[in-house]
């Protein structure tokens, strides 16, 4: 089984590291399906400006002027992925508050007062994601591409009304793993490497085009 990496690529002089981390899940895209859902469950994580790792990052920290994960998927694969540019003496700090973040979530999942605002918040956005002339394009192009039926808002509507705590408990269980995340670091490797060879993850050096440098497990 693949295990979690840092791919370290060095900018010297960098003021901040640019975090990348995330793992292809396969996941294809679903309007009504289980893909749909898992964006649900991860807006609590990382899709909202009040998601607990901006909260945790950018609000009690003041390491980033924002952080934010998301599920993407198209007709063939999807992944997860969490971004962010992270002050660059906070580098591994905030590498641990990432895992610990995402690790807390899988294991304990959300909380009533989140699902609440969950609910709240989504059909809100939603009513208001059709209104002008570029949106309203995209939308038949989405029901185009996917050949979705023509009420599907309104079944997404229902699954955010109906969706449970053990449902999005259920599905991050499933589809957060922290044990087979990329984690792709760009920034001054003489900052940041020290505290990274403290985090225990084989690191990869790459160079600017991507090509493996070295190898070294710590």
């Amino acid at each position: 089984m693949e295990k979690t990496k840092i791919y370290l690529v060095d900018v010297p002089k960098s003021a901040q590291t640019e975090f990348r981390v995330g793992y292809v899940t396969g996941l294809k895209y679903d309007a009504t399906g289980e893909y749909y859902k898992a964006g649900l469950m991860n807006y609590t994580l990382g899709a909202a400006f009040n998601s607990r790792l901006n909260l945790n990052l950018r609000e009690d920290k003041g390491w980033t002027y924002g952080a934010r994960s998301s599920f993407s998927g198209g007709k063939q694969t999807g992944e997860f992925s969490f971004s962010s540019g992270i002050r660059a003496n906070a580098t591994d700090s905030a590498m641990i508050e990432i895992m610990r973040e995402l690790k807390e979530y899988t294991e304990n999942g959300i909380n009533d007062d989140e699902i609440t605002f969950l609910k709240s918040a989504i059909g809100q956005r939603d009513a208001l994601r059709y209104e002008t002339g570029f949106q309203k394009a995209g939308f038949i192009g989405q029901i185009l591409e996917y050949d979705l039926p023509g009420d599907f808002t309104d079944q997404q509507a229902k699954i955010v009304s109906n969706i449970t705590k053990a449902e999005i408990d259920a599905l991050a269980k499933k589809w957060i793993n922290t044990e087979k995340m990329n984690i792709l670091v760009v920034g001054d490797k003489e900052k940041i490497l020290p505290g990274l060879q403290k985090l225990g993850y084989e690191i990869i050096f790459l160079d600017v085009d991507g090509k493996v440098v070295e190898k070294k497990a710590f």
